[in-house]
C-alpha cells in the first residue's frame, strides 16, 4: 500500500499563506504556524522552530481567515501528520468546516451583547 504522504505530493497545491493554530492531541500543546500551501484535504504548515510532531500524530488546526462569505479556507480541520521535516509539517485533514468553531461563534455573540 502506498504511504499516505505520497498522496499529498500528487495533488495540486495552492500557495495560500494564512495564520494557523495547531493543537496536538498527544500532549495538548498549542503551536502557531503559517500555511505554506493547501490542496483538497491537506495542508503544509511552517513553524518558526522545529516542532515535536511525528507522522501519525492527530492534530486540530484552526485557520485565521477573513470572515467573508465564500472564503476559500476552512476555519478548522482535524487530521493526522503525514510528514514532519524540520519546521514543516504536512497534515491530511479528515474533517473540517467552513464555519467558525462554536466557541468562536459564542464569543462573537457575547461581544455583541
Amino acid at each position: 500500500m502506498e504511504p499516505e504522504y505520497s498522496i499529498i505530493k500528487n495533488r495540486s497545491a495552492f500557495p495560500i499563506e494564512a495564520g494557523a493554530t495547531v493543537k496536538a492531541s498527544k500532549n495538548s500543546q498549542t503551536i502557531h504556524a503559517t500555511t505554506v500551501n493547501m490542496s483538497a484535504g491537506d495542508v503544509l504548515l511552517h513553524f518558526e522552530e522545529p516542532v515535536q510532531l511525528a507522522v501519525g500524530d492527530q492534530v486540530a488546526c484552526e485557520f485565521r481567515v477573513a470572515h467573508e462569505a465564500g472564503s476559500p479556507l476552512p476555519y478548522w480541520g482535524l487530521g493526522n501528520v503525514v510528514r514532519a521535516e524540520d519546521c514543516r509539517v504536512a497534515v491530511v485533514l479528515k474533517a473540517g468546516d467552513f464555519s467558525p468553531l462554536e466557541s468562536e461563534t459564542d464569543a462573537a455573540a457575547s461581544a455583541r451583547i
